[in-house]
């Protein structure tokens, strides 16, 4: 019985002195929290945690996308209203055979006053008139030799023109002192000098926004600017 109960004896089998198991699970329970508080330490702050991936990650919030840009709108062109206003496209539109045979060695549009760089010829001497027949749309028909300028020949500019500059041209014309009358339904303005050099002058005429302005020299049979008027205004 003795015996027994040294066997049973608190502490019988185990070396004197040796630690009991619990110290070593206190043990590692210190160093985990240790290792963990050093990773934690160590990590950049803001750091957020990894997204989970895989079929069982949360879906991803949908992320606003910048509005379109919006693309510019090409204005569609505004037809422009017929009105009326006669639009003949050629010179050859403007004469009557009978006027073409009256010009008679004058030849219309001659390969060098509409070659490039030929010098611009126009229907006025008149600076400010120039200028009106710069800034709009116009149809420039000549008459002169086939070999080359010289002192004959004639020069009209058929010039589509505004209200505004209709009246502007009126007077100017009134104001460099030609001789202005109704004819025609319109308005018609001449000036003519005779020199030992020869004739030459201008023939003006303004209806329903066109303008007729030609310059003769030595040449220009009688009825040239009513020939041109009933040509154009022939389907009105």
């Amino acid at each position: 019985m003795a015996a027994d109960r040294a066997r049973r004896a608190p502490g019988a089998g185990r070396p004197v002195g040796a630690p009991r198991p619990w110290v070593f699970v206190l043990l590692a329970v210190a160093v985990i929290a240790v290792v963990v508080l050093v990773v934690l330490a160590l990590l950049p702050r803001g750091t957020s945690p990894t997204t989970p991936t895989g079929p069982d990650a949360p879906a991803a919030r949908p992320v606003p996308s910048s509005p379109a840009t919006a693309l510019p709108i090409t204005p569609t062109p505004t037809p422009v209203a017929d009105d009326g206003t006669p639009r003949p496209t050629s010179c050859d539109e403007l004469y009557s055979p009978s006027m073409v045979e009256a010009m008679g060695d004058l030849v219309l549009n001659p390969a060098w006053a509409t070659a490039p760089g030929a010098e611009v010829l126009y229907g006025s001497d008149d600076a400010a008139l120039r200028r009106v027949i710069d800034t709009a749309e116009n149809l420039t028909c000549i008459w002169g030799t086939a070999a080359g300028g010289s002192d004959t020949g004639v020069v009209t500019d058929l010039v589509w023109v505004t209200p505004a500059q209709s009246g502007a041209v009126k007077a100017r014309l009134e104001e460099a002192g030609l001789r202005c009358y109704e004819e025609l339904e319109g308005l018609r303005c001449v000036i003519q000098t005779t020199t030992e050099s020869g004739t030459f002058g201008e023939s003006h005429f303004l209806r329903d926004g066109i303008w007729l302005a030609t310059k003769y020299t030595n040449a220009g049979p009688d009825g040239y600017t009513h020939d041109i008027i009933a040509n154009v205004w022939k389907a009105a």
